[in-house]
């Protein structure tokens, strides 16, 4: 692979590291829009596009705080060894593991895989809708988990995905 065209400078540069980079573009009618970037880097590439919003409409804005916020569920090493729960749920949820465990404690149903020889269940996709903004399928099956990552995983968890999110959208409304 030529890397060098794709620098600007001439040089080679590290596939790895071009796949990392991203641009925030702002079109002439205000639209901002990411490019490039890894999942890995998404604080930066989010505080990148809110910089380029609020300069874009000449807002009043501080420094991002984003550096300095934890996130939600995330704790030391040794805390995550006391939590009580499953660890693939703390591998994903941290703190937040015996919370989403608990889902399932009140609901049997839900303690229940979304997919036979996955480990997700569906407190999990209810946690999605109730704590982290998920509206639709693509969004636990995409975006939460990662069973859309697998074509037929994601067909065969669509069913009792609609239905368990049909259900947890109609109780939050």
């Amino acid at each position: 692979l030529d890397t060098a065209s794709q620098t600007g400078s001439g040089a080679a540069a590290r596939t790895a590291d071009i796949s990392r980079r991203h641009a925030v573009l702002t079109s002439s009618e205000g639209v901002i829009t990411v490019v490039g970037g890894k999942l890995t880097t998404y604080r930066r590439m989010a505080e990148d596009a809110v910089d380029a919003a609020v300069a874009a409409r000449r807002l009043p804005a501080g420094a991002s705080p984003t550096t300095s916020l934890p996130l939600v569920g995330a704790a030391s090493p040794r805390t995550l060894d006391a939590v009580q729960a499953p660890r693939h749920l703390v591998r994903r949820y941290g703190t937040e593991a015996p919370a989403v465990l608990a889902l399932g404690a009140d609901d049997p149903r839900l303690g229940e895989r979304v997919l036979p020889g996955h480990p997700v269940t569906a407190a999990e996709l209810l946690w999605a809708v109730r704590h982290e903004g998920a509206l639709d399928e693509s969004d636990v099956l995409d975006r939460r988990t990662r069973i859309g990552m697998v074509p037929a995983d994601r067909a065969a968890a669509l069913d009792s995905a609609r239905e368990l999110l049909g259900e947890a959208l109609s109780r939050k409304e």
